[in-house]
């Protein structure tokens, strides 16, 4: 029900709007073919729980949230002005509720605060365009680099990636944390062996780093040294004795080694902090079966019955994406936000309403 969104606008050198995703209507509403940071909960229906029917809830067809770290990178394309350059100014906007929702909970059309939360404006003329410099107030150019980089890992680009993160390393060679990023982009892609020296370049410079510590227990895990992996990862439970993850790959690494007792109690620990983990749900109920704990198994098999995810539930997310083409590239990792097909989609859109038969039928 949150809603914040990207306001991207284009105009032209009179300063007149050509074109535009993320406007509010007349009546409130976004326009739906915005990037939207949110995420659509959809019911066995095919249809979104709009208002906020948690009981209904079957699967997510998207999630554009953001998560803490993270970084996204929006994309637009639109057809430049043959005669003059253009403006492009992009505004991430916020308020409480979307206006579905807050027309079902105070009244239709009630007008809700917006606020810019960031804005930046750059222009661009016809033939060659000079680097724009920085403001002040904007980030350092290493770290702009290393929040594209996390947004093009996350969009699977693995070779942007690494470039935008070798960019941090020459820029900031004094920050570990720029070679832990390569190395977790070789790791995504299953190139263990060329993760290895990056992690230890990390290491060199900032030795027992956690984060480090933690990607090099998994390359030595996908390189068959279990014993290097469980080492990696007792430094990091030292360090963050409630890390969900660490109790989890511990006990997956002592599970590997049929250590069960020990195997046991990482997931017992990791239960402590997370009742609801589905892994140790499934992974107790197996290695109480093993050490003859009867009684515990199907207790723990049952948790994990109950609250995994429903295997055909994306057939729900197909239905309501073929519905609604307008938001059904959100579900893609790269998309494009096409301005001039958007114009044409509203067009449609506009012509289809105006055809709809309202006339009521009999015996309906």
């Amino acid at each position: 029900m949150y809603e914040s969104w990207v306001d991207f606008t284009v105009k032209d050198a009179a300063g007149k709007v050509i074109a535009e995703s993320g406007a509010l209507g007349p009546d409130g509403m976004l326009d739906p073919t915005a990037h939207n940071f949110t995420n659509r909960l959809v019911n066995k229906k095919g249809t979104l729980n709009s208002l906020h029917q948690v009981w209904n809830n079957r699967v997510v067809a998207y999630n554009n949230t953001i998560q803490s770290g993270r970084s996204q990178l929006v994309r637009y394309s639109f057809t430049m002005p043959q005669t003059s350059g253009v403006t492009v100014t992009a505004t991430i906007k916020y308020r409480r509720f979307d206006q579905n929702f807050i027309d079902f909970g105070m009244k239709k059309g009630y007008a809700q605060p917006v606020v810019d939360m960031a804005s930046a404006t750059r222009a661009f003329v016809t033939g060659v365009n000079q680097p724009a410099q920085p403001a002040a107030s904007e980030n350092k150019d290493w770290m702009r680099w290393n929040n594209y980089g996390v947004a093009l890992l996350d969009d699977r680009q693995y070779a942007a990636s690494v470039d935008a993160f070798s960019h941090v390393a020459a820029l900031r060679p004094d920050y570990a944390d720029a070679y832990t990023n390569i190395a977790i982009v070789r790791l995504q892609s299953e190139q263990y062996d060329e993760a290895l020296p990056w992690l230890m370049k990390s290491l060199g410079l900032a030795p027992g780093n956690a984060r480090a510590l933690y990607y090099l227990a998994l390359v030595k895990r996908n390189k068959g040294d279990l014993d290097g992996s469980i080492e990696a990862l007792q430094k990091v439970a030292m360090e963050f004795p409630r890390s969900r993850d660490v109790h989890r790959e511990l006990g997956f690494d002592y599970y590997q080694q049929q250590r069960y007792e020990l195997a046991c109690a990482e997931y017992e620990a990791l239960q402590s902090i997370d009742p609801d983990d589905l892994s140790a749900h499934y992974n107790l109920s197996v290695l109480y079966r093993r050490l003859g704990l009867k009684d515990k198994a199907p207790e723990q098999a049952s948790y994990f019955a109950d609250q995994k995810d429903d295997p055909t539930a994306g057939i729900y997310a197909l239905q309501y994406l073929g519905q609604h083409p307008e938001v059904a590239q959100e579900n893609l990792p790269l998309h494009i936000h096409d301005l001039d097909a958007n114009r044409a989609f509203a067009t449609s859109i506009k012509i289809r309403k105006k055809s709809v038969d309202t006339t009521p039928v009999s015996g309906r």
